[in-house]
């Protein structure tokens, strides 16, 4: 990689692999490093010491898919990639999103447009996150997760990726979780597959979620129970 140095015109100590464009109009702070594949976008905020575009770095017994190769790793215009915060390379970010400090996106994670993820979550491989979702601080998103637009995620929930740690069948392996529009999951439930969480539903504060959830319905307890349906004055405003 190429050091651009304490007295570059762009930041401190920014480190970047050559070929990679940087907008004239990006704000990077100390310390960021961005390798080789990156594509940045307009008016993007990079805090110090992200990391964008590592390469894929898992041990010789991981499960994970590996990348003989990955795609380009995207950063939308407008985005914001917090301090000490790593973006794997080929994982998309779309514009207008929001990467909190020390968060990890995954390699084939996407996110769309004007996604929020709050500090210290990890968003894992395999994943999808929808326009307008929001997730707060400590979350994981286990692998095979697809969540909607608009989904509120509240602080230190988990979304399992394998609910046998490690010793599931092909099939079990293969199942995922899937989060329907404007699905509400409150503080520290846990979701575990195979399983789809309907439109507007509402998960309640520290829920376990092993059953699928209708549209407009609240959950809580462990295992989660039906409690009464979302009211028409508890939905989205507005429609897609």
């Amino acid at each position: 990689m190429m050091r651009l140095g304490d007295g570059s015109d762009i930041a401190p100590g920014l480190l970047v692999a050559p070929g990679v464009e940087i907008p004239d109009d990006a704000e990077i702070d100390p310390y960021v490093t961005i390798y080789g594949g990156v594509v940045l976008g307009a008016r993007i905020r990079l805090g110090q010491g992200c990391v964008i575009g590592r390469p894929q770095r898992i041990d010789a017994h991981s499960r994970s898919p590996r990348q003989s190769s990955a795609g380009p790793t995207l950063i939308g215009a407008d985005c914001l990639i917090g301090s000490g915060a790593t973006v794997v390379a080929g994982a998309q970010v779309g514009a207008g999103s929001a990467i909190a400090d020390l968060v990890l996106v995954r390699e084939t994670a996407v996110l769309g447009d004007r996604v929020v993820v709050g500090r210290g979550s990890i968003v894992s491989h395999t994943t999808q996150i929808g326009a307008g979702t929001r997730i707060q601080a400590a979350t994981i998103v286990g692998p095979r997760t697809s969540l909607a637009g608009d989904v509120m995620v509240g602080p230190q929930v988990v979304f399992i990726g394998d609910p046998t740690l490690g010793r599931s069948t092909p099939e079990i392996a293969s199942a995922g979780i899937r989060v329907g529009r404007g699905a509400r999951i409150c503080t520290g439930a846990i979701l575990s597959p195979p399983l789809e969480i309907g439109e507007q539903a509402v998960i309640g504060a520290g829920s376990f979620v092993r059953a699928d959830v209708s549209a407009r319905t609240v959950v809580a307890g462990s295992p989660a129970r039906f409690l009464r349906d979302v009211r028409d004055d508890e939905l989205l405003a507005t429609s897609v």
